[in-house]
């Protein structure tokens, strides 16, 4: 037989090996998902509880049974000592044990597991004409109470008769004439007893068993739903890649825990998306609005002579400002990215009118032109000055390119729920949607196509006086607007000028409250 021959017989082995492998692999890796773990970790509470109950119930009842059987036991003296009080029925006392042992058997008839037995000593022995479950006339029975009895006292003793345990209360009995004394001896068979509480506790097993199967189905059946959401979270995770994040978890109905989880970490892969491109966009925008600049600045150093001063100054001053206008465009774009972070806002309490003021003395540097400040509705806001301040200034600059030095550049701000944009004197509640402020001016405008893209990045629009920008003016402001949980909008007309409305919710308050 060759070797392929071999190979050929053995290969039914290899794939029986390769699936109980596989099979095994399996196993292990369910026994130790959270699923598992969770319900074989309610199962071992409750098979504990379960166990812990039964048992103490055992326990319990087999003390109670101890107790009750003795109690019982007891019955059968203080029934004979009731009788001998009542002396001979037709009168008179009873003149010997053998008269007071035949009416006392003659009396009631024990119970299922009870019997009862009189002897002299050295007599008669005397038994119910009924049957009992106990044979106390066996030679053992009479030598175990010869030997265990006590005068003038019960004596409860213990032993096994044919196989069954039984317990005996011996009693000695006298009527004292000096005739020879008796005794009464009465037993109950506690084993068998003791056998159907233990039957009973083995039932309850079985039940609990039976319980538990139940529990654990039901259970598996739960948990596999409960945690349909964590096993999509893992496949989830287990297909996201840096290339794409558009993977979401579905949300199953309700309001628990595992619901939202599968919530939160949509929220989160939302912000790991949006994060990834704001830095995919920043590159792109970094790398397209540099390649200019860094190509003007390569081709000069290429047609540099160093042998000429007057050439060597020149282009030490348009490189200079050619990495100026590039260090303005970096620090521009990582605004933009840095504009969606927590911490891009420091908000604080500020006063409108003194800001309006502090503004415009900024501003109004910029360029000659007439510079107003429309209104000022007083009042105080929470907002991050230093943003705003940044807007304003963007707006402004915005403003002096659209314009010449005869034309207006106003500043103003009004408040949104009030009939005349001012704070009421005295006011300290909430009293509208919010603030605008505004930047105008009586330029040369923008046209309405131009108004619709003005906000992208790096637009322009078509119509300039000035020179022209980076095109990341406006997004700043709007990415501030918008950071403030505002908007940024405008309206413009043709060679009649243009007016950029920075809308801030928030609430209004006077100085003071």
């Amino acid at each position: 037989m060759n070797v392929s021959t071999r190979a050929f017989l053995n290969l039914p082995s290899m794939m029986g090996n390769l699936s109980l492998a596989g099979g095994w692999q399996r196993l292990r890796a369910g026994l130790r998902t959270v699923r598992f773990r969770v319900l074989a970790t309610v199962l071992a509470f409750l098979a504990a509880g379960l166990l812990v109950a039964g048992i103490t119930t055992l326990a319990l009842d087999l003390r109670s049974l101890n107790s009750r059987v003795s109690e019982d036991l007891l019955l059968q003296s203080e029934r004979l000592q009731t009788i001998a009080e009542q002396d001979v029925p037709g009168g008179g006392p009873f003149s010997s044990l053998e008269v007071l042992f035949t009416v006392f058997l003659q009396g009631d008839t024990p119970g299922r597991y009870d019997s009862v037995m009189a002897t002299i000593n050295g007599g008669n022995t005397f038994l119910p004409a009924g049957g009992q479950p106990t044979d106390l006339a066996a030679s053992a029975v009479l030598e175990t109470v010869r030997a265990e009895h006590r005068e003038g006292r019960t004596v409860f003793h213990d032993m096994t008769l044919d196989g069954r345990q039984v317990r005996l209360a011996i009693t000695s009995v006298s009527i004292g004439d000096g005739t020879a004394g008796g005794l009464l001896v009465a037993a109950n068979e506690i084993g068998r007893q003791r056998e159907q509480a233990i039957g009973s506790f083995g039932t309850f097993v079985l039940v609990s068993l039976a319980t538990l199967l139940l529990a654990g189905a039901v259970g598996y059946i739960i948990t596999g739903r409960l945690f349909v959401p964590v096993r999509r979270l893992r496949q989830a995770t287990g297909s996201i890649t840096f290339d794409d994040l558009s993977s979401r978890v579905q949300v199953p109905a309700g309001d628990d825990d595992v619901s939202q989880l599968a919530t939160d970490f949509n929220r989160m892969l939302d912000r790991l998306e949006t994060g990834i491109a704001d830095q995919r966009r920043f590159v792109d925008d970094a790398s397209h609005e540099l390649r200019t600049p860094l190509t003007i600045i390569g081709g000069h150093l290429q047609l540099l002579s160093a042998a000429d001063p007057q050439d060597v100054a020149e282009t030490q001053v348009l490189l200079l400002e050619e990495l100026d206008r590039m260090q303005s465009l970096v620090d521009e774009l990582l605004l933009l990215a840095r504009s969606g972070r927590p911490d891009f806002l420091r908000p604080d309490w500020i006063d409108i009118d003194s800001f309006l003021q502090a503004a415009m003395n900024r501003i109004k540097v910029l360029a000659d032109r007439q510079w107003r400040i429309d209104a000022m509705p007083g009042g105080r806001i929470r907002a991050d000055r230093h943003r705003l301040t940044q807007a304003v200034e963007q707006l402004a600059a915005n403003a002096v390119q659209s314009t010449r030095p005869h034309d207006v550049i106003s500043l103003g701000a009004a408040w949104t729920g009030t009939p005349d944009g001012t704070a009421l004197p005295g006011q300290t509640g909430s009293s509208g949607a919010g603030l605008d402020i505004w930047v105008a001016d009586t330029g040369c405008g923008i046209s309405p196509a131009d108004q619709e893209r003005i906000f992208d990045r790096f637009a322009r629009a078509g119509v300039s006086r000035g020179t022209e920008g980076s095109g990341l003016g406006l997004p700043i402001v709007k990415a501030i607007a918008e950071a403030h949980s505002g908007a940024l909008r405008v309206t413009s007309r043709i060679n009649e000028g243009s007016r950029f409305v920075l809308s801030l919710p928030g609430r209004m308050t006077c100085q003071g409250s």
